[in-house]
């Protein structure tokens, strides 16, 4: 029978991985299905030979926005998500590798360059996975995006959204601003000009009108209009080139205002009495009674049918100071 020490050695010999040559530099490596080394598999299977190094993106200089590989524009912050992701579509091959990083490498502002970082796997042979990291350098270059050459040439707009509010204090129509700011709904505008009592949105194309509509449909109380001016028309097809005008009229009540309802308003209302105070403006009219604390909802529908004007507005406060 073996001593103790004797088999205190065979089981430190069988815990201990088995391990071979090699079969190119003769490295003591541990088996694999190619039997040889990281360095070796380098050297021979070269997996981002195939990946595209050097790749050409073009920015607009009017906008600032990067050009997508099928030709549309992207409005992205440098360094973002969004960007990398743009940025990792461009590189031909990098589709046949599997990606399992990317990164931004730090370069001059002024170079006019982005550097990212990749790390790719492939299955070299059966079983042999091999992983290569390399930088992929964009150079940006200067190209004027549709939108920018329409503006030039002094003919952008197709839909303009003409957003008005008619009284003398405009504080829905300065919340209005403040919700489109925030929800970012003026993307899409070519030019915003200011106006005697609003705002117009020029687009180039009518689906943006539309939508701006909708959103100002949805967030304050509303009446739009649209109409339609003919440019020009093929004789030979009898296909036309118009022009389109959506008119957005905001309901002449701000917060704050006192209200002195029409008769068959107030019954519409809820029974409510004429006399009420405008508590908040959202897609509805809210009214509060100042003596029960009613309240009520006045829809924008019910208005446009008898309209009227606020009997007191901000303008007419008085402001008092309380003394014991």
């Amino acid at each position: 029978l073996p001593t103790l020490a004797q088999a205190k050695t065979m089981a430190m010999i069988l815990d201990q991985p088995h391990k071979i040559l090699c079969c190119q530099c003769a490295v003591v490596i541990e088996p694999n299905a190619v039997n040889m080394c990281v360095n070796c598999l380098q050297e021979r299977y070269d997996i981002g030979a195939g990946v595209s190094k050097q790749v050409q993106q073009n920015t607009c200089r009017g906008c600032n926005r990067f050009e997508r590989r099928d030709g549309s524009w992207a409005e992205v912050d440098m360094e973002s998500k969004e960007l990398l992701a743009l940025l990792l579509k461009k590189p031909r091959g990098l589709t046949q590798v599997r990606l399992i990083d990317a990164s931004y490498v730090w370069t001059e502002p002024h170079s006019r360059r982005i550097k990212l970082k990749l790390t790719v796997q492939q299955e070299v042979v059966a079983g042999a996975v091999l992983q290569q990291s390399f930088v992929v350098e964009y150079v940006l270059g200067n190209k004027q995006c549709g939108t920018c050459q329409r503006r030039e040439a002094k003919d952008t707009w197709v839909a303009v959204c003409q957003v008005r509010q008619k009284v003398e204090h405009k504080r829905t129509f300065f919340w209005i601003e403040q919700l489109i700011l925030k929800h970012r709904a003026h993307t899409d505008a070519i030019n915003i000009v200011e106006r005697r009592d609003g705002l117009d949105f020029f687009y180039e194309a009518r689906s943006h009108a539309e939508k701006m509509t909708a959103f100002l449909q949805g967030v304050a109380p509303t009446r739009y209009k649209t109409s339609k001016q003919l440019i020009s028309t093929d004789t030979h097809t009898g296909k036309g080139r118009y022009k389109f005008t959506y008119s957005v009229e905001l309901l002449p009540i701000c917060r704050g205002d006192a209200l002195w309802l029409p008769a068959s308003t107030a019954a519409t209302v809820g029974q409510v009495p004429r006399f009420m105070l405008c508590n908040k403006v959202s897609n509805i009219v809210h009214l509060i009674d100042p003596k029960t604390m009613r309240t009520a909802e006045l829809l924008p529908l019910t208005f446009w049918k008898k309209q009227f004007a606020s009997a007191l507005t901000r303008s007419c406060l008085a402001e008092f100071v309380v003394l014991d």
